[in-house]
Parts: structure tokens; sequence; C-alpha cells
């Protein structure tokens, strides 16, 4: 784990989670595509020993809480970096995030623990994400995949094969637009 001051960036996260509230729109392809390539290299830099700036964790934050597409793509994306250090970057997300801001966080992090047979402490973590918030579409899904004791490689396969489709939507219009020009 990354040796940092902990309580110095969650209060710079909190600051800069008031400054951009309402700024983010899920609909805006461009940002979306930004906040994805972000993602990458904040990873990237996790395994340099690099931690991610309070805007960019705050950002993270907001996109997760307002567009799927964003939560679902971190879902899965251990299949393009190394899930370790994947699920360190998560987890340091998970730690400064003020807590109504980090339960699409926190229950990602419970299927990366799940993914990577931390069984135990993946349902743990899940009751926690369930108590705030006993709606939460996907924390009952995980719910009922631990509950059914789904093979944690099965659940692995699962976000790659969504990974996959949400990568291809985030970068569609993308695509569309290059051939629509030509």
């Amino acid at each position: 784990m990354i040796d940092t001051d902990y309580d110095l960036l969650r209060n710079e996260v909190k600051s800069e989670l008031i400054n951009q509230e309402g700024r983010y729109n899920p609909s805006d392809r461009d940002t979306n595509v930004r906040i994805v390539e972000d993602i990458r290299k904040a990873i990237d830099a996790i395994a340099d020993g690099v931690i991610p700036s309070a805007t960019h964790i705050a950002e993270v934050a907001i996109a997760t809480n307002a567009n799927l597409q964003i939560r679902d793509f971190i879902m899965g994306v251990q299949q393009e970096k190394d899930i370790n250090y994947v699920g360190e970057y998560i987890s340091l997300l998970g730690n400064v995030i003020v807590k109504d801001k980090a339960i699409p966080l926190a229950t990602v992090f419970c299927g990366y623990l799940y993914q990577t047979e931390e069984i135990e402490q993946a349902k743990t973590m899940l009751l926690e994400v369930l108590t705030l918030n006993p709606d939460y579409p996907l924390a009952k899904l995980l719910s009922r995949v631990f509950q059914a004791e789904w093979p944690a490689n099965e659940f692995a396969k699962m976000a790659q094969k969504l990974h996959s489709s949400v990568v291809d939507t985030i970068y569609a219009i993308e695509t569309e637009e290059i051939t629509n020009d030509n």
C-alpha cells in the first residue's frame, strides 16, 4: 500500500467534491472518455507509487455515482491492468471518499475481493454497503452472487464481458463520428 496522509487527502477530496458538485454531465462523451483514460493513467501511477490527485478522486466518485458505465468500467478494468494495482486504486478511492459518495466504488471493491478469492472480506464489506444503501442494485446483485457461492472465476468472466461492452459503448460515438466524417 502506498504511504500517504489519508486524513489530508480525505479533506482535499471532500473539498473537491463540493467544488465539482453539479458540474459532471453523464451524457458528455468527451468527458467520459477522458475519465476512463484518466482512470487507466491513475492505475499506472499507483503501480509507480504515485497517489491520484484529490481532483481525480472526486471526479471519479461523482462519475461512478452518476454514470453506470464509468462504474462498470472500473469493475472490469483488471482486464487491462494488473488486478492488484486495480484493487489498490479502488481501495484508496474508497478510503478517502465520504461514505455516501463511495457506495459504487465500495461495491466494485467487493467484487474485486470476490475475484481475488477474499470471499469473507468481500461478504463483510458488502454487508456494510447494504447497511448504507440496501437498495443499491449492484450490491443486491453481488449479494445474490455471494449467496449462490458463484465461483470467483465465473464472476471474473462476467466482469470481462461487461467491461468489453462498456468500453465499446463509451468509445462507440467517437468511432461513429470518425466514420461519419469520412
